[in-house]
């Protein structure tokens, strides 16, 4: 229904999937928790490849920051408030979304609450092609927040810094093509635990596959 897996470059797109703010809401969470265990220091990203138009690119993007910025305001305004569920269906959105993936973490929701606006401003929304007027840097002096959307470049060895949360829609059937989007399930020791990719179910049996064809040979 967001976007099918053959589409043309001026493919309209006017809203974002709810499974896609879900990610977004996640993405914040899964900070706001590498912020309270001391990781405050350390990058964190999250792809978005959904299309290698450069187009569709842009137009996730703008949607992207549009859904971005009304977490920021809700989260700056609301959540040091008593009860601020109340107040904002953003908050409740990441409430719900904590809960559903995030429950059996060491912190509970009020402690999230206290320590959501400490990282969520600092997120950034960067295009990755060759037309994107901003590159996307990982600075050596400041921790990067980034959702990094892109297509054919992100599929060229690009690495993304710190990633933990994926969202992509591939069609291929090629196990190489498919071995190096591994790396697209980004994690490390430190938040082995935080990270989600979100695929659509054809994918999902294919990467199955593989596991099945390497434990076979």
């Amino acid at each position: 229904e967001f976007i099918p897996i053959k589409h043309k470059k001026d493919h309209i797109i006017t809203q974002l999937p709810e499974s896609l703010k879900e990610a977004a809401r996640l993405f914040v969470l899964n900070i706001t928790i590498r912020f309270m265990r001391g990781q405050e220091h350390k990058h964190n990203s999250m792809m978005i490849h959904v299309s290698r138009f450069t187009a569709v690119h842009q137009k996730i993007s703008s949607l992207v920051k549009n859904y971005l910025e009304k977490i920021i305001i809700d989260v700056n305004n609301f959540c040091k408030l008593s009860e601020p569920e109340t107040q904002s269906d953003i908050i409740i959105g990441l409430r719900e979304t904590f809960k559903k993936f995030l429950n059996e973490s060491e912190y509970q929701w009020q402690d999230i609450l206290k320590n959501l606006s400490e990282k969520t401003g600092t997120i950034l929304v960067r295009e990755v092609h060759d037309k994107a007027t901003i590159p996307l840097e990982y600075r050596d002096d400041i921790a990067t927040n980034v959702i990094a959307i892109g297509g054919n470049s992100l599929s060229r060895g690009f690495t993304l810094e710190g990633l933990s949360i994926s969202y992509f829609i591939r069609n291929t059937i090629f196990f190489d093509t498919l071995m190096q989007m591994g790396r697209w399930f980004g994690y490390r020791s430190e938040y082995d635990d935080l990270f989600k990719i979100y695929l659509q179910e054809e994918a999902r049996s294919r990467f199955e596959e593989i596991i099945e064809a390497t434990e076979d040979l």
